[in-house]
């Protein structure tokens, strides 16, 4: 919290000043500038005071703005501008970003989203506060959509005031303040401020609400506003429990055989009541960084998954998300890993050198010639390639075979792959080193590592090939 003295911030409303003063303190700040009131407010109210601190406090602090060039409004091009005319009578530094906004089905107002905030992590990559002007109303409308969405209390938390992005935070100081406020002080100075001709638009909800039904509402009940964000509070206060109640369960859910997969183990799963099980799932997700399904979705997840014989397998997909069982647990997987093509190709070798760096199945295959005591945690060695031996990877065509260490005998990859319990969706596409024509090394990317053919085994103080797929 920015703790300094500061005139031109006394004289503003008491509330506006605390809200600038619960700023966090950094070395580097960032305005999200859409040329709107309540950016434009923070401009105002809230640059002064960084730039205060910033000459009191940090002798390298940086404050910037950045204005998100969406190109969806035939006037957004004189909304940069104007922007920028701003910023240089204020002697701050205004970067303004264009962005494609490509709606992949999610709708435009969530495309534009994702490309903004894609543009703000990247700011954000090295630290820093991001400030979004994000105000009262913006707040009671997002709780007001969920409701008649039928969010539960995680999406009934609404707006969150603070929270991380990239390697820095977002903070929004005007959360707790109504737009009228805002609207009320900066008209005390002679500032412009730009309006979004799409926010009159009442075929989108979210202007239909803004418009028609809250200025009802706070007709009939005035302070219906802090109604709505004492709602989003005490939401975010019982989704805080909840998360520190599943933290607490992670062990007994989480796959110890398939860690690396952070797979859900039903056994555990099943110890737990049908209502602990459905918000264990969401915790589950959540921890994969997965958008939930619709309730429709995961409803066959109870009634076609979990449920389903030991020895079935059955899957379940929303757009690129799929679920699948496999031997007692649940994998989530994207389309990606499921759909991945047969692949082959060599592995560079110059000199004494041997590298290799290539996605496959979601994760990163490296290949490298090393002294052995260098050896990758998680890694695996076998000995250098011959002069004669050309280094190839390859996915499964079927019918292989090895001959393992300590055995003179040929055995099929697949029944080694069967009795490894190695998921069916992976034994398609995990990596197979080849030697020349010989099969030396088959990545499973779990916790059994590989399998290592019989000779190409890597001897105590050798140049070594090191492979690791994580």
């Amino acid at each position: 919290m920015l703790k300094i003295n500061s005139p031109e911030l006394d004289l503003f409303h008491p509330l506006i000043q605390s809200a600038v003063r619960a700023i966090p303190e950094s070395d580097h700040y960032l305005i999200a500038l859409s040329g709107g009131l309540d950016s434009m407010a923070l401009l105002k109210f809230a640059l002064p005071y960084l730039l205060k601190f910033q000459r009191t406090r940090f002798q390298k602090t940086k404050v910037q703005v950045i204005h998100i060039h969406h190109g969806l409004s035939p006037y957004a091009d004189d909304w940069a501008i104007h922007c920028q005319s701003v910023c240089r009578d204020l002697n701050v530094e205004c970067h303004v970003e264009r962005v494609s906004v490509v709606s992949e089905g999610q709708g435009l107002e969530a495309a534009a989203r994702k490309a903004r905030y894609s543009v703000f992590e990247s700011y954000l990559s090295e630290g820093g506060v991001l400030l979004q002007g994000h105000h009262q109303n913006d707040q009671a409308e997002t709780v007001l959509m969920r409701l008649l969405r039928g969010a539960g209390p995680e999406g009934l938390s609404g707006i969150p005031q603070q929270r991380a992005l990239s390697n820095g935070q977002l903070f929004r100081p005007w959360l707790n303040l109504p737009r009228d406020m805002l609207e009320q002080e900066i008209n005390k100075y002679p500032i412009k401020w730009v309006e979004d001709e799409s926010n009159t638009d009442l075929q989108f909800d979210r202007n239909f609400l803004r418009h028609k039904i809250l200025p009802l509402l706070e007709a009939r009940w005035p302070d219906v506003l802090n109604s709505f964000s004492r709602t989003a509070e005490r939401s975010e206060q019982t989704i805080q429990y909840l998360l520190s109640w599943c933290d607490e369960q992670k062990q007994s859910i989480f796959s110890d055989d398939y860690s690396e997969d952070q797979a859900l183990d039903l056994t555990g799963l099943s110890g737990f009541s049908d209502q602990q099980q459905r918000l264990l799932v969401r915790y589950w997700l959540d921890c994969l960084q997965v958008e939930h399904p619709s309730e429709k979705i995961l409803e066959r997840l109870w009634t076609e998954l979990i449920p389903a014989e030991k020895d079935a397998m059955p899957a379940l997909r929303w757009g690129d998300n799929h679920l699948r069982r496999f031997d007692g647990c649940l994998f989530y997987l994207t389309s990606q890993q499921v759909d991945e093509c047969p692949y082959e190709f060599k592995v560079v070798r110059k000199a004494d050198s041997l590298s290799c760096s290539h996605l496959i199945g979601g994760r990163d295959l490296k290949i490298m010639l090393e002294p052995k005591k260098k050896l990758l945690e998680h890694a695996l060695s076998i000995r250098a390639p011959r002069d004669n031996e050309v280094v190839t990877v390859r996915s499964r065509q079927g019918g292989e075979s090895i001959i393992l260490s300590g055995s003179t005998q040929h055995k099929s990859l697949k029944k080694i792959l069967q009795a490894k319990k190695v998921a069916p969706w992976m034994r398609s596409y995990i990596p197979l080193i080849y030697y020349g024509d010989v099969l030396a090394l088959v990545m499973l990317g779990s916790n059994e590592g590989g399998l290592i053919a019989d000779g190409f085994q890597a001897n105590e103080g050798e140049v070594v090939v090191t492979v690791c797929w994580r």
